[in-house]
This record gives structure tokens, C-alpha cells and sequence, in this order.
């Protein structure tokens, strides 16, 4: 009397294809790479100075007692 209903097909693709996996492994594998090579390059950059929080308070104290030391002379 009543027609069951279908079930809906779907052309889905799995995430993980089998044929996708080796693309996937060779994308992490650049990826790790470049990472590396951007670890290396921070280590050991030419141009890399750190001022760091003690240099910060020594330069801020100078410029407040530079400015101290002008405002008493006017």
C-alpha cells in the first residue's frame, strides 16, 4: 500500500582517498621542511639582536632622567 522510501545516494569522496594519501604524505613532508628551514634560519640569523626587558627599562630610565634633568634646568 505505501512505497518505502529510497536512501539517498551521495557521491561522496573520503577524506583519505588511497590515491590521495601519497599527495597528503608529501604535503607534510614539505611542510616539515620548511619548518625546518625557517628553525635553522632563526637560529642563526646575521641580522638578530634582542634588546630584551632589561635593555627596555635601562633605555626608559635614561630618556625619564634626560627629561628630569631638562625640566630643572628651565
Amino acid at each position: 500500500m505505501f512505497n518505502n522510501r529510497k536512501n539517498k545516494t551521495f557521491n561522496y569522496n573520503p577524506r583519505f582517498h588511497k590515491d590521495e594519501v601519497k599527495d597528503v604524505d608529501l604535503a607534510e613532508k614539505t611542510k616539515t621542511e620548511v619548518g625546518s628551514q625557517w628553525k635553522r634560519t632563526r637560529k642563526t640569523g646575521a641580522g638578530k639582536r634582542k634588546i630584551g626587558l632589561p635593555g627596555l627599562l635601562l633605555l626608559l630610565g635614561i630618556i625619564i632622567a634626560i627629561m628630569f634633568y631638562l625640566e630643572s634646568k628651565l
